[in-house]
C-alpha cells in the first residue's frame, strides 16, 4: 500500500506540468494524505534495526538511584553537620552536586529535625557514602538508616529515543512539503497545522529524555538529621523521669477530658440558663403576689 501511494505521488508530480489546475491540486491532496498515511511513531520506532538481520544487541541497563540516609546525632551537631554537608555540595559545583533543598526546625532546646537533598553523580555519592558514617560518629551520633533504591529506565530511554528520531523524520518530511508544495491556503494551513503539532511533541519528547538521562547520570541523595533530647537515658534517674513524664501526660489527659465536656455542656448551658432565671423570676414574683395578697386580707379583718 505505502509503495502505490509513493508511485502514485511520483507520477503526479511528472504530469502536474501538463494537467489542469484542479488535477494539480488533486495531486498536491494526495502528496498530504501520503504523510499522513505514514506510519504512526510508535509503530516505526518499534522496528527493528539490526543489520543484515543479526541478533539484537545488548543494550546497558540504565538505572537510576536513590540513597536515603537517618542520622541521630545530638542536637547541636544536627545543624551543624548538615551545614557541612551542604557546603561541601556547593563546593564540588553543579557538575558534581547540586542541592535541591534543606530546611530544619526546632522545638524547644533539645528536639531537632532538618534534612538535606541532594543530587550528585555517582563518585560523589560513593565519597560521601564512604565517610558518612565516621562524620557521625565523630558528631557525637551514629547513622540510624541506610536505604538504596533503583528505578529501571532502560526500556523508557529506548522508547522515547526511537519515538524522538520518528518524530524528527515526520517533521522535516513536513517542512519539505510546505516549502515545495503551493496549494490552496486551507491546505497549507492544515500542513502548518499539523507541522506545529508534531514540534510541539518533539520539544516534549526531548524534554521528557532530558530528564531521565539527567536521572540516570545523577543519583538522588536524601539525609535527615534527627535530635531528641533525654534526661540520662540510661542512668539509675531512668524510672524517675519516665514517672514524671507519665504524670505530666495523666495531667494534660485529664485537663483536655475536662476541656471536652465544658465544650459539650456548652450549648446546653446557654439554653437552659435563661428557662432557668426566667422561671426562677417567675416564682419569685407569685411568691411576692400571694404575700401582698395575705397583707392585704390582713388589714381588711377587723380587730376583734
Amino acid at each position: 500500500m505505502r509503495k502505490e501511494l509513493v508511485w502514485a505521488a511520483a507520477a503526479s508530480a511528472l504530469l502536474a506540468g501538463c494537467q489542469p489546475a484542479g488535477r494539480q491540486q488533486a495531486d498536491e491532496s494526495a502528496d498530504v494524505a501520503l504523510v499522513e498515511a505514514a506510519p504512526p511513531a510508535d509503530t516505526a520506532a518499534s522496528a527493528p534495526t539490526t543489520a543484515a538481520g543479526g541478533p539484537t544487541p545488548i543494550v546497558a541497563p540504565s538505572i537510576a538511584y536513590a540513597y536515603r540516609f537517618g542520622l541521630e546525632l545530638p542536637a547541636e551537631a544536627a545543624t551543624t553537620l548538615m551545614a557541612k554537608h551542604e557546603q561541601a555540595c556547593i563546593a564540588a559545583g553543579a557538575s558534581a552536586c547540586q542541592v535541591i533543598g534543606s530546611n530544619s526546625s526546632r522545638v524547644g532546646r533539645d528536639s531537632v529535625q532538618a534534612s538535606l537533598e541532594m543530587r550528585a553523580t555517582p563518585a560523589y555519592v560513593a565519597r560521601f557514602r564512604a565517610t558518612l558514617d565516621g562524620e557521625a560518629k565523630g558528631a557525637g551520633g551514629r547513622v540510624a538508616e541506610q536505604a538504596v533504591e533503583s528505578e529501571d529506565l532502560t526500556r523508557q530511554l529506548i522508547d522515547t529515543e526511537a519515538r524522538m528520531r520518528a518524530m524528527e523524520t515526520l517533521r522535516d518530511r513536513l517542512q519539505q512539503l510546505l516549502a515545495t508544495r503551493s496549494g490552496p491556503l486551507e491546505q497549507l494551513l492544515q500542513v502548518e497545522r499539523e507541522l506545529a503539532r508534531v514540534q510541539g511533541e518533539l520539544d516534549a519528547t526531548r524534554s521528557a529524555l532530558a530528564v531521565m538521562r539527567t536521572r540516570v547520570q545523577t543519583s538522588e541523595l536524601d539525609v535527615t538529621y534527627r535530635a531528641a533530647g533525654q534526661l540520662a537515658p540510661d542512668s539509675a534517674l531512668r524510672p524517675v523521669t519516665d514517672a514524671l513524664g507519665q504524670v505530666a501526660h495523666l495531667f494534660m489527659s485529664t485537663l483536655a477530658a475536662l476541656i471536652m465536656v465544658l465544650a459539650a455542656a456548652l450549648p446546653l448551658l446557654l439554653v437552659i440558663a435563661p428557662l432557668a432565671w426566667l422561671g426562677w423570676r417567675r416564682r419569685q414574683r407569685a411568691q411576692a403576689h400571694r404575700k401582698a395578697e395575705r397583707m392585704k386580707k390582713a388589714e381588711d379583718v377587723p380587730s376583734a
